[in-house]
């Protein structure tokens, strides 16, 4: 999904009026994983103010860095009817309208069997049948000219914390006393929407994921329940690129292929964007080599890119390194690899400093604005390296201007 596609669902839940909301249930579980309260009701029927502190977390839910808190993943199975996991049991939500309560059910306990969370949370499913305005050339809404009607269902997980202990004036007794601690709904950690709304039509090959952590995916809750493909977590791509890069390079890793590879991938970047409406751009194998070969770096070190990509960027590899399960009764560590499919791709957005490149060094921090790459230039004398910059007019050290 663009960022106006996602803008346009995350419009809905600004206003009461217009939201349009159906039905909102949920699921309180507690911290030994129990559930203590299910609910089902016509959003209408809350109270106002609950009804803006709902919207607010379905807000949350739709907002966030595209390809890092917002994700689109896409099923592994994509003919797959059985609605106890994955695309079949979200088909068969939104088709019920979230009023088959045994469906419901079914999907709380999966939730609460895959979802790794410490303390209690509250799971909350809304069904909204949204009828799509058609947009004129100069994108210009037309209220009355709905071209489809996009029936969806949005899913928030959200933390449940104990209120601060405290004094507070109690109307009742008239008197100051000790305030009652209770379990307060936070703004969701993980949560998505199905279908996805892509080219602004309901889509339901993809769904749109969200997550707070952008280092912490869920694998469980992605693999078992909703059984999708996903990126590795963006923090994982950058360590991971980082280290791919310096392992090819080795000794070739100078300051000058360095600025060379800085440009070409802001390059790339901007080419692609320029000729696609994805606000994402994918780094693959072959998209990343060729800016490796246009940096000049040497044939030699280019004939061990492919296996140091697989290695780094391979799914096994990663569960091995960050996943390890304790053998009760061997008291031994044993591998626990996922079977999580995992596009072996990397963001753009998530590896490179697309707006800048920064040098740093022990007694040095520079930060230089992609588009000022002309500003640097690499001079050699006295046997030793200098990187000399241009200095701009409006220079200010210490934050007073200077000649």
């Amino acid at each position: 999904m663009t960022k106006k596609e996602i803008n346009e669902i995350k419009g809905l839940y600004d206003t009461i009026e217009e939201c349009g909301i159906a039905r909102l249930c949920g699921c309180y579980v507690n911290g030994d994983k129990e559930k203590v309260k299910v609910f089902s009701e016509s959003f209408l029927n809350l109270d106002e103010k609950e009804q803006h502190k709902y919207l607010e977390i379905f807000r949350k839910n739709m907002s966030g860095t595209l390809g890092k808190n917002l994700i689109d993943l896409s099923f592994v199975n994509q003919d797959s009817d059985d609605t106890s996991f994955g695309k079949g049991m979200l088909n068969a939500l939104k088709r019920s309208e979230l009023n088959d309560d045994v469906l419901l059910d079914k999907f709380y306990d999966s939730v609460i069997s895959t979802y790794n969370h410490v303390g209690n949370y509250l799971i909350l499913l809304i069904y909204q049948a949204y009828d799509v305005p058609g947009i004129t050339d100069d994108e210009i809404s037309m209220d009355d000219a709905s071209e489809e009607v996009y029936s969806y269902v949005l899913c928030s997980i959200c933390p449940m914390k104990l209120t601060k202990p405290g004094l507070g004036y109690d109307d009742k007794l008239e008197m100051i006393h000790t305030l009652k601690q209770s379990f307060g709904v936070e703004l969701p950690d993980t949560g998505f929407i199905f279908p996805a709304f892509n080219d602004r039509s309901s889509d339901d090959n993809q769904l749109l994921y969200y997550t707070r952590k952008a280092d912490d995916l869920q694998d469980r809750l992605l693999d078992e329940l909703l059984a999708v493909s996903a990126p590795l977590p963006a923090k994982q791509q950058k360590e991971g690129f980082n280290t791919f890069v310096a392992e090819v390079l080795g000794d070739d890793s100078t300051i000058e292929t360095m600025i060379a590879m800085q440009e070409n991938f802001a390059e790339l970047v901007k080419e692609k964007k320029e000729f696609s409406d994805s606000p994402t751009v994918v780094l693959d194998k072959d998209t990343v080599k060729e800016v490796f070969v246009k940096s000049g770096v040497e044939q030699s070190k280019l004939e061990v890119f492919d296996k140091k990509f697989d290695q780094q960027f391979d799914m096994e590899q990663y569960a091995k390194k960050n996943r390890v399960v304790v053998d009760e009764e061997e008291s031994v560590a044993t591998i626990e690899v996922p079977k999580l499919k995992v596009e072996q791709t990397i963001l753009a957005e998530n590896v490179l400093p697309i707006r800048n490149i920064e040098v740093k060094g022990k007694d040095l921090l520079l930060r230089i604005n992609t588009k000022n790459m002309d500003m640097i230039d690499i001079n050699n004398a006295d046997g030793k390296k200098y990187l000399v910059i241009e200095l701009p007019e409006d220079v200010k050290v210490n934050g007073i201007s200077v000649s």
